[in-house]
C-alpha cells in the first residue's frame, strides 16, 4: 500500500505549532525564533512533506496575503452564496486569495473539504455548515488552526471565533409584527431542528406568541430543509392541522418563497388568505409579488467581520476566541396583513 502523503497539518503537529504558522513560514511571511524555525525545518524533513505544486497552489503562493479557505453548505442557496461572495470580496481587498468548497449539504463532504483545504496549505478557514458539528473542524481548532465559524453555533468543538446572527431577536420581531396585525395562530416552518439557529428562531417564535397571550401550538411546527421544495410541501401539512393558521413565520426566505409558490398553486391569496413572513432578506424577497416581509440579515457585515477576525488571528493580534452577534431588522413588505377570518 502506498504511503500517505504528509500534509501541512502533519508538519504542524510534529513541530508543535499551528498549520498557519508553517504555511506563512514557507511563504516567507514570518520571522521566527531560531528554535521554532528549526522545529519546523526538522518536521518538514522527518515527515517528508512536499508542498503541493498544482496550479491552484501556485496561485496561492503568488498571493501576497496568503490564501483563505471557505466552506459553504451549498452555492445554489442564495443566502449562503451571498455570504461566500462577500467573504471573497473582503479577503481579496486584504490581499488574500480564496478557495471555496461547497459541501452540497453532505455531512461527509463537510469533513472531507475541511481536510482538503488544510492539506492544500490555506492559512485559515471561514466555515459555514448545515450540521451541528464537524469532527474534522474540531480537530483543526484544537490544533490551533485559524478558523472563524459563521452563522451557526457548533457543538463538540473547542472555543472558536464565531460570527452569528441574532436569530432570536429576528424571529421575535417577525412574530410580534404578525401579532400586531391580529394573528394568533402562527405556524413555524424551519430548517433542520438540530441547528442552533433554527432552535433560536423557534424560541423567538414561541416567546413572542406567549407574550401576546397566544398559544404556541406544536401542531403548527414543521422542520425540514432550507429549500423551496420543503417550503412548498409544508403548506398542505400545515393547512391539514385542526387549527388552521392565519399566518406562517418561515425561518428562511427560501422556505417562505416555496410557501408562496404553493399557495398560488392552491388558488390562495397572500396575504388575504395567509400571511407569510420570512428570514434573511435575500434578493428574491423584493422581486416576488407580493413583496415578502422578512428579517434582514446583513450578510456583507457578517462576511467582512469574519474576514477581519480571521486576519487578526493570522496576524497573532488576538488569542482569545470571540463571538460577535450581528443585529437584524424587520423589512415590511406586502406578504402580511390582518387576518380575514374570525379569530
Amino acid at each position: 500500500m502506498a504511503k500517505r502523503k504528509a500534509t501541512l497539518n502533519d508538519v504542524a503537529h510534529k513541530a508543535g505549532v499551528s498549520a498557519s504558522t508553517v504555511s506563512r513560514y514557507m511563504k516567507g511571511q514570518l520571522n521566527l525564533r531560531p528554535d521554532t524555525e528549526r522545529k519546523i525545518v526538522d518536521a518538514i524533513s522527518s515527515e517528508g512533506y512536499v508542498r503541493p505544486s498544482s496550479r491552484s497552489s501556485s496561485a496561492q503562493s503568488e498571493s501576497p496575503g496568503g490564501t483563505i479557505g471557505v466552506v459553504v453548505p451549498e452555492v445554489g442557496n442564495d443566502y449562503f452564496s451571498r455570504i461566500a461572495d462577500r467573504v471573497v470580496a473582503a479577503a481579496e481587498s486584504n490581499g488574500y486569495s480564496v478557495l471555496v468548497a461547497s459541501t452540497s449539504n453532505n455531512s461527509r463532504r463537510q469533513l472531507d473539504y475541511v481536510r482538503l483545504l488544510t492539506s492544500l496549505g490555506v492559512d485559515g478557514l471561514v466555515y459555514l455548515g448545515n450540521y451541528a458539528s464537524n469532527a474534522a473542524l474540531a480537530a483543526e481548532v484544537a490544533a490551533d488552526f485559524p478558523v472563524v465559524v459563521v452563522d451557526e453555533q457548533l457543538s463538540g468543538i473547542p472555543s472558536v471565533d464565531t460570527v452569528l446572527v441574532d436569530d432570536y431577536a429576528g424571529a421575535y420581531q417577525a412574530v410580534t409584527y404578525l401579532g400586531s396585525l391580529g394573528h394568533a395562530r402562527i405556524a413555524f416552518v424551519g430548517g433542520p431542528a438540530w441547528l442552533h439557529s433554527v432552535q433560536e428562531r423557534m424560541r423567538g417564535w414561541r416567546d413572542a406568541l406567549t407574550r401576546s397571550g397566544a398559544d404556541a401550538d406544536d401542531q403548527l411546527v414543521l422542520n425540514g430543509t432550507f429549500s423551496e421544495e420543503f417550503g412548498a410541501a409544508s403548506l398542505s401539512h400545515i393547512l391539514a392541522t385542526t387549527r388552521n393558521p392565519t399566518a406562517v413565520f418561515a425561518a428562511s426566505d427560501t422556505i417562505a418563497l416555496g410557501l408562496m409558490a404553493a399557495a398560488r398553486r392552491l388558488g390562495m391569496s397572500v396575504p388575504k388568505d395567509l400571511s407569510i413572513v420570512g428570514f434573511d432578506d435575500v434578493p428574491a424577497a423584493s422581486l416576488v409579488t407580493p413583496r415578502l416581509t422578512t428579517v434582514h440579515t446583513p450578510v456583507g457585515q457578517m462576511a467582512s467581520t469574519a474576514v477581519t477576525m480571521l486576519i487578526e488571528r493570522l496576524d497573532g493580534s488576538r488569542r482569545a476566541a470571540t463571538s460577535r452577534v450581528t443585529s437584524v431588522s424587520l423589512v415590511v413588505g406586502e406578504s402580511a396583513a390582518s387576518p380575514q377570518v374570525s379569530m
